[in-house]
């Protein structure tokens, strides 16, 4: 087995081997608007960086910190941004930011129980965006670890070996239902009596894939029950991902969580995977920043969750997905380089322009292959 550095120097190897030019797959845009994608994305990296503030955060409301800080760097990640390149002080400081956050009990939360131990006693909302946090920040961590050789990589390594004892911890939970087994939600004990949904789910494997690809120590036995338990929340009936097992309750992004969910399971050509891809095809985002699919839709992340799967899924479905997708984001973008807040009943809009602007980057930089939890 590999161990955290050896694995490391090999992903800075494989990062480093990758041309600055779009990894050879079927092109479905003109040469000239894969350059307009390209401009795109570099105005909106270069507003992601001049919003940074003392701290080393990228601005949100405090409940979605450090993950929306986490998302800022992936962008730039995902552009081959390294700690020790160009934008190097300011990838640092905001990956400082974000182990700064980390809680005695090794959650990655800026709020949330603040004890060594992982307390579930805690307001809901509270509870549920500390597990967002944690996991996304957790998955940041792991991506970054794997492009710097600074010293930084120390403190990078210990709280990634401590915030996967929390996600293995919460995944160990007692669960009222024998389908949600395997699976994540939130920190507190919501009161609708489900102990996992696909949303956290895809977050938290996201987490422990990325780790295990770094060389850390991730139990088979953890991943596999994380893809049994996202294979229950698929509905044969309907062909897609639901949100929480056995409800019927659809939208965009689940059905483009629970494709990439098994793509990172290596679970690319299952019927699940191929089912929900055809109806991924039937959803539509050319109605910018609308939400059109039910009350759990989200444009900006169903955006993300679809187009990687859209890759994921290889090039019969991303040349259909992609081209409407991008030019609607390119026609939406703001002067200044970013994309506008979530509108959604759900109040996502107070994490502001830096979360949807990460994500959409993400979304446009699919093809790049940078960073390796993405990776085909």
């Amino acid at each position: 087995m590999l161990t955290c550095k050896s694995a490391r120097v090999v992903l800075v190897l494989m990062v480093a081997l990758m041309c600055s030019t779009r990894v050879a797959i079927a092109q479905p845009l003109t040469e000239e608007e894969w350059i307009a994608v390209d401009a795109s994305i570099e105005r909106a990296v270069d507003w992601i960086a001049s919003t940074q503030v003392r701290n080393g955060s990228f601005p949100s409301h405090p409940s979605g910190q450090p993950a929306v800080t986490s998302f800022g760097v992936l962008a730039m990640l995902a552009q081959g941004e390294m700690p020790e390149g160009e934008r190097g002080g300011q990838l640092t400081r905001a990956i400082d930011f974000t182990i700064n956050q980390q809680k005695p009990s090794g959650l990655l939360a800026a709020v949330g129980p603040p004890g060594a131990n992982l307390s579930r006693n805690v307001e809901h909302r509270i509870g549920q965006r500390a597990s967002y946090n944690h996991a996304i920040s957790g998955l940041m961590l792991t991506e970054a670890y794997a492009t710097t050789n600074s010293e930084q990589s120390h403190r990078i390594q210990t709280a990634i070996e401590r915030a996967l004892k929390v996600t293995l911890e919460m995944q160990r939970w007692p669960t009222r239902r024998a389908i949600d087994r395997g699976g994540w939600r939130y920190l507190d004990q919501f009161n609708d009596g489900c102990d996992s949904d696909l949303s956290a789910i895809g977050w938290h494997l996201m987490f422990l894939r990325s780790a295990k690809n770094a060389g850390f120590d991730v139990p088979a036995q953890s991943i596999d029950e994380a893809v049994g338990c996202i294979r229950r929340h698929y509905s044969p009936q309907a062909r897609r991902f639901l949100y929480v097992a056995a409800r019927n309750e659809y939208s965009r992004a689940m059905t483009g969580a629970g494709i990439l969910a098994l793509a990172h399971a290596g679970l690319h050509d299952t019927n699940e995977a191929r089912q929900a891809g055809q109806s991924m095809l039937q959803f539509s985002f050319s109605q910018y920043n609308a939400t059109r699919y039910g009350g759990l839709d989200r444009y900006h992340y169903s955006l993300f969750q679809c187009t990687q799967a859209a890759y994921q899924l290889g090039d019969d479905y991303w040349e259909q997905f992609c081209p409407s997708v991008f030019r609607t984001l390119l026609a939406n973008q703001n002067q200044d380089g970013s994309w506008a807040e979530e509108r959604t009943g759900h109040g996502d809009h107070i994490f502001g322009r830096i979360y949807t602007t990460s994500l959409v980057v993400l979304s446009l930089s699919a093809p790049n292959q940078f960073l390796p939890i993405f990776q085909r």
